[in-house]
């Protein structure tokens, strides 16, 4: 059976089908909860769930009143986390955790209506407006502020934690490996870097708690406490904030320019673009320009 995990460790549990679908998710409530372009998850019966280990550091949050769930994540690493649906029958597990192949691939995009500009769909998967036909719930969006000229803005999913860009980002990367994919719970984590002076909190910043991994070199995430949303990290060591492009609520005319890490891929995922594809960090070369636009 299928196993996975948040980021930390604290959180594991293992699956097993029948599995109900497989979809990636472009919802803004979605995109802000991980960070990533798009939430990619699996639905089953709760039956077919199981915590291997006591999940004393789940926290659910409901992003609205209209919401049809409460949102899971770690308390400790801010790791996206399994949550189950308001009748307690039907578990979402984030496909990007897995650690082995669920034998099941992605079967629809829903709610492409709100996807991110970032994002540019290329594979030939059924697309949704919002639901697909013959689910009737309802649909509870997270209206993104309107930004000022020459700012860019973003935002955890509550709100309580938000931030500007006085310079608009050069590159954007995805990341496939697997620390990344732990802690947003998606195919990928799609990241942008600015340099430290050029990111400003604008309120909660002491809301924002750092994870860093005890046994790497260089990871760590940054998340609100409230309600898990993956927000901006610093590396002091490099100059640069690390940002998930899902927290962004400005828009950005900036799509991704590579694939890092693809040696690490999820087993499920399939490559449908023509970027470029690093099977770990770019060469030292071409190092500064693929990442930061140097």
């Amino acid at each position: 059976m299928p196993t996975g995990s948040c980021l930390c460790g604290a959180l594991r549990y293992e699956i097993s089908p029948p599995y109900q679908w497989m979809a990636h998710c472009h919802c803004s409530m979605c995109r802000k909860h991980t960070g990533a372009l798009y939430d990619a998850s699996i639905g089953l019966p709760a039956e077919g769930f199981r915590w291997l280990t006591p999940p004393a550091t789940l926290v659910r949050r409901k992003a609205s009143t209209e919401a049809n769930f409460a949102r899971g994540f770690c308390s400790r690493c801010g790791s996206v986390a399994p949550t189950v649906d308001d009748d307690g029958g039907m578990f979402y597990v984030p496909a990007g955790q897995l650690e082995d192949d669920p034998g099941l691939r992605p079967q629809m995009h829903i709610f492409v209506g709100s996807k991110s500009p970032s994002c540019t769909i290329t594979d030939a998967l059924p697309q949704h407006e919002h639901y697909p036909p013959g689910v009737n719930l309802p649909v509870a969006q997270r209206e993104s502020p309107a930004s000022a000229a020459g700012v860019v803005q973003g935002s955890c999913l509550c709100g309580r934690v938000a931030f500007e860009l006085s310079k608009s980002p050069r590159r954007m990367v995805n990341c496939h490996c697997s620390r990344c994919r732990r802690s947003r719970g998606s195919a990928y984590a799609t990241n942008v870097f600015v340099n430290l002076e050029d990111l400003h909190w604008t309120r909660g910043a002491e809301q924002a708690r750092v994870y860093r991994v005890p046994d790497a070199r260089a990871f760590a995430t940054s998340f609100c406490v409230d309600c898990g949303g993956l927000l901006p990290c610093a590396f002091e060591k490099i100059g640069k904030y690390l940002v998930p492009v899902g927290a962004l609520d400005t828009p950005l005319a900036l799509t991704p320019g590579a694939h890092i890490h693809v040696a690490s891929k999820a087993p499920w995922f399939e490559f449908s673009d023509d970027l470029p594809r690093y099977e770990a960090s770019p060469p030292r070369e071409r190092l500064l320009e693929v990442m930061f636009g140097d």
